[in-house]
């Protein structure tokens, strides 16, 4: 008999006889394809070569591909267990030709496979094609030995393969198998019959052979490719299951280590006909180990969300065995030692993903106890059938049930759940969350693990960049990350408007790429990435990156260098209300009630520059607070300080309370140069900066734009000032002349408007419409002198607004005024407007009926008149 790892490998080295080239399995958590929560399929990393957006690596390809199919269209969760073929997690095994061979060789290769080498039955296999594809029946009846009457045609439902609603798409031919009269499981039903796609489990799919020649358009025809694609995928547990000559795929060797396993430990056999629990939970761990390994993370969103339910319908499973406390967790290294094989990224990550199962399994188990008590007091007091959504709510939001695990409960009393209503209180309750986020990070007690006493961490980052301490505690986090305490740190943590340090934790056993770090009371919460390991209970080296510190020390004393220069510059007005130090600039807000002119801005920056080129040294000194207050040190306005303080000073020039890191020496700081200075609030002004490398480098982009714009004007930058103003000089000039031959312009096109009055019941009425773009105040400024006893009103369009113009002649003032007049034009469109007598305009939205508007107007001025 073979065994999975040979039935695998077998496949691969078949096609690689062939000349494919061997592809590594994707990741099952997608890391570019935000279209998918998982890969499904063996297709998806060549997705882009079938739309035409990436060309092929290889002409031939072989693999074995890791994939999920729960949640979104492809979901097989709420089936896992109940038979013997449903899976979350599976192994296909594929072949593809991107535009080289096609379907004879396709068919011909699959046959051979399966008959010459693993030597399969040919009478018991059957082939599936196309309606339309005559040319793949013709192979399968001329080219290969099957018995003819087993190849029949199917329509698109079971033989047509498409990518999308358009895109890439093909017929398939399937190769199937019959397991025999026993594996039918419709033998009592009056006419059935057991056939290729029919209903029942006897004859099973155990190849799919996709040709990819056509493009379905949106219209839902279909158009030729320019190249032509074979997919094929067979799934590694039931072609396991056939050559492994099992009843089922949970029988084969890739699961049955598991489900002794949980027999073992839950001290219940595992039975076929009575097995559900223990399918659930071998097929959920297998799925768990390889999201976890590939980057996924249980949460309450997304894929996260997915996962969560996984382990939690598992956990669910394992209560109805026995188990009490977290199992699944000891399944892990079952599952790597049956797949790790040839799936090497499982290697080295048995503890993270048993740190993350454990976890959640012992989160899930705090509240189920409760939720289940709750469960039953809602479904006792129910009048009817149905549990209400704000009830589903309670126990998701509260206890912590999935959704799912509350169906489940519920068709276990034959109940139902009002989904729609469990939507609107999850809509409502994310509406609350985004209005109420803050950026903090408290973690409760009861979320930690310890495995150290808990005491407040030393930190030693004043005196050393390196160190070594034990953990007190842990947390992992829904994003994959976990939260560490130590005993002892030399990593700063985030205050004081300095950002945190970065860096590394490890040992011989366990690595931890620190990226964040935050105060919590008397403990420093490094936040990090596992790169190896677990969790270590040994000492760990601890390493900062020394060379980003050194960029934010810079930035923290050039601020208090920045704070002293903006008092003597600006005046003692000028209090910190706010700072950002980071490695690459400064932010500092301060109060001042108006901008800061070009020459405080210079003399400003020259000061601190002053002060860097004096090389002053840099001290630090622990004093009484009230004795530091006496001696000149600036308290920040709402920090809280305890009675002993950390005083900072810069020789004969700044002292502050301050519990950041900082230079030895001004001088060390290189140079300082503000890059902007705005306003962020009534009173407060921001000033961003950079020092050191970054203060080099954004004067070298300042000067190559100067350099670029004085190559514009052909000139040395010394005299660019000057072309500048010259340039715009010139510029102002043309503008009148522009002016000035508009205004003429203006004057010929009135003069021939002119022609175009018209008399209304005694009244000289000009109405005309404008081109877009017209300077209308310009326009009647010539008006009043043109118009004596006539009224000019005039349109102009603009997208969907009308602009209205009404200039009155000399004669007919005041008997006419310009303002009235348009605002009541305008309003017979829903517009308003007014102005001088003589002139006048408005705006309304453009009517519908634009012609007849125009006719009413001579109605309009009349019966104002």
């Amino acid at each position: 008999m073979l065994s999975s790892k040979e039935i695998r490998q077998q496949f691969i080295d078949f096609f690689l006889e062939k000349d494919h080239s061997f592809i590594h399995s994707s990741a099952v958590v997608p890391e570019d394809d935000p279209t998918l929560l998982f890969a499904n399929a063996g297709m998806n990393q060549f997705k882009n070569i079938f739309l035409g957006l990436k060309e092929p690596p290889v002409k031939r390809a072989v693999n074995s591909q890791k994939c999920i199919r729960a949640g979104g269209k492809h979901n097989d969760l709420e089936e896992v267990g109940k038979d013997g073929y449903h899976h979350t997690f599976f192994e296909m095994l594929g072949n593809w030709s991107f535009g080289d061979y096609y379907k004879h060789d396709a068919i011909i290769w699959a046959w051979e496979l399966f008959t010459e080498r693993w030597k399969l039955d040919k009478s018991l296999l059957y082939a599936t094609v196309h309606d339309s594809d005559q040319e793949a029946f013709d192979i399968w009846k001329n080219h290969t030995d099957i018995k003819p009457e087993h190849i029949s045609f199917h329509g698109d439902e079971d033989n047509f393969w498409e990518m999308g609603d358009t895109g890439p798409c093909g017929p398939c031919s399937e190769i199937h198998i019959d397991r025999g009269l026993s594996h039918c499981n419709m033998q009592d039903v009056e006419g059935h019959v057991c056939a290729p796609n029919g209903d029942c489990d006897r004859i099973i799919e155990l190849w799919n052979l996709v040709f990819i020649q056509y493009e379905r358009m949106k219209d839902r025809s279909l158009e030729p490719l320019k190249h032509r694609y074979v997919d094929t995928g067979a799934g590694l547990e039931r072609v396991a299951q056939v050559l492994q000559d099992k009843n089922s795929n949970y029988e084969t060797d890739l699961f049955m280590p598991i489900l002794q396993h949980i027999a073992q430990l839950s001290k219940v056999e595992y039975r076929e006909n009575d097995g559900i629990n223990h399918r659930v939970i071998a097929d959920h761990v297998r799925c768990l180990c390889f999201a976890l390994a590939d980057g996924g993370f249980p949460s309450n969103e997304g894929r996260g969300y997915v996962l969560r339910r996984i382990l939690r319908r598992a956990s669910r499973h394992g209560r109805l065995l026995g188990f009490a406390e977290p199992f699944l967790y000891k399944l892990v290294d079952t599952v790597v030692e049956i797949m790790g094989h040839h799936f090497q990224e499982l290697h080295g990550k048995e503890s993270y993903i048993k740190m993350v199962i454990k976890a959640e399994e012992e989160r899930f188990n705090k509240t189920l106890d409760q939720g289940l008590h709750k469960f039953e007091e809602i479904s006792s007091q129910l009048k009817g059938d149905l549990i209400s959504g704000k009830d589903a709510f309670l126990l998701y939001d509260t206890y912590g049930f999935p959704l799912d695990l509350t169906m489940i409960l519920a068709e276990e009393k034959g109940l139902e759940v009002d989904l729609e209503a469990f939507d609107k209180e999850m809509d409502a309750q994310r509406e609350r969350a985004r209005k109420a986020s803050k950026f903090d990070v408290e973690i409760a007690d009861e979320d930690w693990t310890e495995i150290a006493e808990i005491t407040p961490t030393e930190f030693s980052g004043y005196d050393k960049i390196k160190d070594s301490s034990f953990i007190q505690r842990y947390r992992l986090l829904e994003d994959g990350s976990i939260a560490l305490q130590l005993k002892r740190t030399p990593f700063y943590a985030e205050s004081g408007g300095q950002i945190a340090d970065i860096g590394r934790i490890y040992n011989d056993e366990s690595e931890y790429e620190v990226y964040d770090v935050k105060l919590m009371d008397d403990a420093y919460v490094h936040y990090a990435r596992i790169k190896k390991g677990g969790i270590s209970e040994k000492e760990l080296k601890m390493e900062i990156d020394l060379q980003r510190r050194l960029d934010i020390a810079r930035n923290h004393t050039a601020t208090h260098i920045l704070h002293t220069a903006l008092k003597e510059i600006l005046g003692d007005h000028v209090q910190q209300k706010g700072s950002l130090v980071h490695p690459d600039y400064l932010r500092f807000d301060f109060t001042h009630f108006q901008a800061m002119t070009p020459d405080e801005i210079y003399k400003v920056e020259e000061k601190v520059n002053e002060i860097l080129r004096s090389n002053r040294a840099v001290g630090v000194e622990i004093k009484d607070f009230e004795k530091a207050r006496e001696d000149g040190a600036i308290a920040l306005f709402g920090e809280k300080y305890t009675d002993e303080v950390r005083v900072v000073s810069v020789d004969g020039y700044s002292q502050e309370l301050c519990g950041g890191t900082h230079v030895d020496h001004s001088g060390e700081i290189g140079l300082f140069k503000i890059a902007s200075e705005s306003s962020i609030a009534a009173g407060i002004r921001r000033i961003e900066a950079f020092t050191g490398r970054a203060a080099i480098a954004h004067i070298s982009a300042l000067e190559k734009s100067l350099t670029e714009a004085a190559a514009l004007f052909s000139a040395p930058i010394s005299q660019l000032t000057d072309k500048i103003e010259a340039q715009k000089q010139h510029v102002y000039e043309q503008d009148q002349k522009i002016k000035q031959l508009e205004a003429e312009l203006g004057k010929i096109k009135i003069d021939s408007m002119m022609a175009n009055v018209r008399e209304y019941d005694g009244l000289k009425l000009l109405i005309q419409s404008l081109d877009e773009g017209q300077d209308l105040k310009a326009f009647s400024d010539i008006l009043r002198d043109k118009l004596i006893s006539e009224i000019g009103v005039f349109l102009m369009k603009k997208a969907d607004k009308l602009s209205l113009l009404v200039v009155v002649g000399k004669e007919l003032l005041p008997k006419f005024h310009a303002g009235k007049l348009v605002s009541r034009i305008a309003s017979e469109i829903g517009g308003r407007g007014g102005g001088r007598p003589d002139s006048a305009m408005a705006g309304a939205d453009y009517p519908a009926d634009f012609q007849a508007f125009v006719e009413s107007i001579p109605l309009i001025i009349r019966d104002f008149a």
